[in-house]
Formats: structure tokens, sequence, C-alpha cells
């Protein structure tokens, strides 16, 4: 164990181990602190927020938060509900595209479809094996598994397997048909157009999905395993973000992961649902997610995210608006 057990906090030891870190209930009193903490969420989801805010360093008052309301931190875990739900929608758009990508691909190549899932199970044949067992078991796609579960070709493959093993097919498929499909000579490497692209938009749906608080990445730095997308960063610069602020930004991982996104979702989606999600986007950057921007003037991690994101947000709405 890495460190001691903690003891078990009621409602009213949680608001005072809140009150002994220095986060303070000015404008939203403690009963109604109380009561949102029964019935609308939980402590330890509700106290990640804090992490986007400074500590005293000395004086009486050290590693007690510095200006830190209750009403704050309520405030971010609704903003960040609302975000995941936008871009869990997005998420499911983008995969469902980039099947549709996928499928029309192969109906212009020579594969016949079985071979190439064969060779896919090949890959990893443990993995596959088990994929399969639990799908057969389970309740959304057990029929389809049972059908086709001694030959699945890559039309009925795609309705059954995660976005992961999506990911890997993809791969194998443009890598087998890159003569045809390889737009440049570096073919050797050729995974498809933007293969590089689904994982940040995976990482970024699963976070979502698991209602995993996204807003506390603005403060973490990127580990070994993260990817920069240079051609994100390329674009977002040749329409008017500055170098310096798209490499402070971009260097977030769940910003990165959400410019990403967006620039994938302008790439495989038709305008129509283009138009609407980004609408959609925008409306809760403009709205909802500023309605107490008041709380947010004195913090710079959070300020300077929100104006990155807006100007993404902007781009990419202005964008589809002028193809209209």
């Amino acid at each position: 164990m890495s460190g001691a057990q903690k003891s078990k906090l009621d409602i009213e030891g949680q608001i005072l181990h809140m009150e002994s870190k220095g986060i303070q209930f000015n404008i939203e009193d403690k009963e109604f602190a109380a009561e949102y903490l029964k019935s609308n969420t939980y402590y330890f989801k509700l106290k990640a927020y804090e992490k986007l805010y400074n500590k005293y360093r000395s004086g009486e008052n050290e590693g007690k938060y510095i200006n830190l309301e209750f009403a704050y931190l309520r405030d971010l875990a609704t903003i960040d509900s609302l975000l995941r739900k936008r871009i869990l929608s997005m998420a499911i758009d983008i995969e469902h595209y980039l099947k549709v990508k996928l499928l029309n691909d192969f109906n212009d190549s020579p594969e016949d479809g079985y071979e190439i899932i064969k060779e896919l199970f090949t890959r990893n044949e443990e993995h596959y094996k088990n994929e399969i067992e639990t799908k057969l078991h389970g309740r959304t796609c057990s029929d389809l598994v049972e059908k086709y579960k001694d030959g699945f070709a890559i039309w009925n493959f795609v309705e059954i397997t995660s976005f992961k093993d999506f990911s890997e097919l993809y791969a194998l498929f443009y890598a087998r048909n890159c003569i045809q499909f390889c737009k440049d000579k570096k073919r050797e490497k050729f995974k498809g157009e933007y293969y590089y692209f689904i994982n940040p938009v995976r990482l970024l749906r699963n976070a979502a999905a698991h209602n995993n608080c996204l807003l506390i990445g603005l403060n973490k730095s990127p580990d070994d395993n993260f990817n920069f997308e240079h051609k994100v960063s390329k674009f977002l610069s040749g329409k008017g973000i500055k170098n310096t602020s798209l490499n402070k930004q971009l260097s977030k991982p769940v910003v990165h992961d959400f410019c990403v996104m967006l620039y994938l979702y302008s790439l495989v989606a038709p305008k129509t649902a283009q138009e609407h999600t980004y609408g959609e986007l925008k409306e809760l950057f403009e709205g909802r997610i500023i309605k107490n921007r008041v709380y947010y003037k004195n913090n710079s991690l959070i300020s300077s995210a929100y104006e990155f994101m807006l100007k993404v947000v902007n781009i990419f709405y202005n964008q589809t608006k002028n193809c209209s």
C-alpha cells in the first residue's frame, strides 16, 4: 500500500475537510453544499477539480487553496459533464463514419472480406478468441457473433468490434492495400489516411464514456505515450492561432485530443452533421461554460485553455458555415 489509509467521512466530515484545505462557502453555503453532495455527486469526484488551483506556499495558510470556492468546483463539474456528453456523441459519429469510409474503400479493393479478418485474428489469437467468447454471451450482438463466429467477414466484423480493435483492422486494411490508397511513396508505413488521429479520439471517448473528470487534465503534462499530432497543429496555425499558444495548449493531452477530434470530425463527417455538431459546441462554449466566467478570472490555467478551445471550435464552425 502506497500510503496510510484514510478515515471514512460522512457529508459533514467532507465539508469540514474542504474547509481545512481552504475551500470556502461564500457563494454557496455549507447547507447547499451538503445537500448537493447527497443528491448530485460524490465528494471524491467533485474535489478532483481542486487540482486546477494553486495553494499557499508559506505563511499561516500554507498548504491551503488560494481563493477557492465550493461553487467553483461545482460549476467545473457541471461544465465537465456537458463537455463529456458532446465528446461522446462526436466520438460515436467518428467511429461510424470511419467504418463507412473503410467499407466503401473495401468495395473498391480486391479484398474478399474474409482473408483480412483471418490475418487480423492471427496477430492476437488469444485476444480475439476472448472477445468473441465474451460477445457471444453478451446482450447486444450475440446473435451476430453466433451466426458468423466460424467465418467473420469485414462487413459483419465491424458491427461487433470495439473501437480499439477497429483501429487495428483499419491499419491492416490500408497496409494490405497501400498501393491503391497511399498517395505518396511512404507505403511501407501506411496505415490509412486517418489512422494516427484515431487513438487520441478513442482515448478521449473512453474517458468521457467512463465519466472521468476531463478538465483536471488541463494541469497534466504529456507522458511517454503521448503522440503530438503535427498535422492538427499545422492546420490551426494556418487558421491564425499563434505557435506559442499552440505549443502551450496542445502540450496538454486533453486539449490536444479534443482538437484532434474536431479535426478528424471535419474530415469524415458529412457537412450537415458538422454544422449541427460544431453549432452545438459553439453554443456550449459561448453559453453555459461562461455562465459563471467571473469564477475563473484569476485562474489563468482555466481561462487560457477556454479561450484557446473556443477559438478552435469557432474555426471549425466557421469553416463549415463558409462551405454551406
